[in-house]
């Protein structure tokens, strides 16, 4: 994986918005959460630079005698929430332009940036049908050069079976939190076993189905061979229009499967097209879909 993860043009924005607990919200949830509060009881975690809209009774003054800028202070009380990224790094995942694996990594960049930015712990499980790499809990935005790092180094290979790299040995904690799976959730074996899995483990579970254009909507036409980019695979076959045609009604028909999948579980759940411009996917397509404010 090269190139920029984040734009640094964002960072500021990022750091304001906060990945969203519908449980803590109904207070409902068993765990833990850190926000930022003042507070004299309360222990110092960090600063943040001011943006428009802050509360000036948060300012520290002292800081800003010291630099000339206006920075505010960030405490920790007594809630803590954990963020667990799942990212899919099977070979159908470096399918598209940008590759479908490339927009799963920018994405849990920026949810694991705005976590990070709210001192929640923020782990992350690479897998096709095992874990394959794994970061965990990290906290404080002095680690997000960590995060993306490893990020970074992630590459797509293999055969993709969710169900069971869930089960692989530590892969879901047993504390309640929030476990976000992106993914293009083309799994042989299906997805219900292992989103079961995870509901199971406590876990407030949401899903971002990333998709290429070529698999929602084929241009192809004509005599074709068609290979299965995990199994290798192949038929020959003749796309003929009515076929092509049949076929995008087979996607639309999957998603919706998915969709009503999540409705069904509580489980908020997106499609995004990898081809779209990355910044629209995280503050208006993630927003809308609840899963940050």
């Amino acid at each position: 994986m090269s190139g920029q993860l984040l734009d640094p043009a964002w960072l500021s924005r990022l750091e304001r918005m906060q990945v969203l607990s519908r449980r803590m919200a109904s207070g409902t949830h068993a765990g833990k959460r850190r926000s930022k509060r003042t507070g004299s009881s309360l222990e110092f975690a960090d600063y943040r630079p001011y943006a428009p809209g802050d509360d000036l009774r948060q300012l520290d003054w002292n800081a800003y005698a010291r630099s000339g800028k206006l920075f505010l202070k960030k405490f920790l009380d007594e809630q803590e929430l954990h963020v667990t990224l799942y990212i899919d790094c099977s070979r159908s995942m470096a399918y598209g332009e940008p590759r479908k694996l490339e927009r799963a990594v920018q994405l849990a960049a920026a949810l694991g940036y705005i976590s990070l930015c709210h001192l929640d712990y923020v782990s992350v499980y690479a897998f096709n049908q095992k874990v394959t790499a794994s970061l965990c809990n990290l906290q404080g935005k002095h680690k997000a050069a960590h995060l993306l790092s490893f990020l970074s180094g992630l590459q797509a290979g293999g055969t993709g079976d969710m169900n069971r790299a869930l089960r692989s040995p530590g892969a879901v904690r047993g504390k309640p939190g929030i476990s976000i799976v992106l993914s293009d959730f083309l799994f042989e074996t299906g997805y219900e076993a292992g989103i079961a899995y995870l509901q199971a483990a406590r876990q407030e579970v949401a899903l971002v189905q990333i998709l290429a254009q070529d698999e929602r909507e084929p241009s192809y036409e004509g005599e074709r061979r068609l290979i299965d980019s995990e199994t290798r695979q192949f038929k020959e076959v003749s796309l003929t229009r009515q076929l092509v045609d049949h076929y995008r009604q087979t996607v639309r028909d999957y998603q919706a499967e998915l969709a009503n999948f999540a409705y069904r579980r509580g489980i908020a759940c997106t499609a995004v097209e990898a081809e779209a411009p990355l910044e629209q996917m995280v503050f208006r397509v993630f927003r809308q879909a609840g899963l940050i404010r």
